[in-house]
């Protein structure tokens, strides 16, 4: 089904108001497991978290631009390759997931700070850098 562009623009100011209905401000957590990207509850620990402003973002001619915190970039906490990334809400729901690459490729949720080796598409992140979000596929 082809959902029309006044549905998905609705759609999107709708993800944006429940990602900012908590106390809290959401989140992106970035997983090395591939099956997070489905939604799937993660197994391990998270590689980083990158808080969100508040609100978390905007809408300009139909394209979601999510806000950091910091853009300085965020700690990564441990050692790994991001795979998937869960949008967090400020009260702890889901509100979305998907795969993560390097902003050459195309992920769901682009990030740097990290190398990307050849034959890869999402880059090493290494515990006590930093990682930034690039763009994000909001479909």
């Amino acid at each position: 089904m082809m959902v029309g562009p006044e549905n998905t623009l609705a759609q999107i100011t709708a993800s944006l108001a429940f990602a900012d209905a908590g106390a809290l401000p959401s989140s992106i957590l970035l997983y090395a497991e591939a099956a997070v990207a489905t939604g799937a509850a993660p197994t391990t620990s998270a590689l980083a978290e990158i808080t969100l402003a508040k609100p978390c973002g905007t809408i300009t001619g139909g394209v979601l631009t999510l806000h950091v915190a910091n853009p300085d970039g965020a700690l990564v906490l441990q050692q790994g390759i991001p795979r998937a990334a869960r949008w967090m809400s400020g009260d702890g729901k889901l509100v979305g997931a998907g795969t993560v690459t390097d902003n050459l490729n195309a992920g769901d949720f682009h990030v740097a700070g990290g190398t990307t080796a050849p034959g890869d598409d999402a880059p090493l992140l290494l515990a006590g850098g930093l990682v930034l979000l690039g763009d994000v596929v909001f479909d």
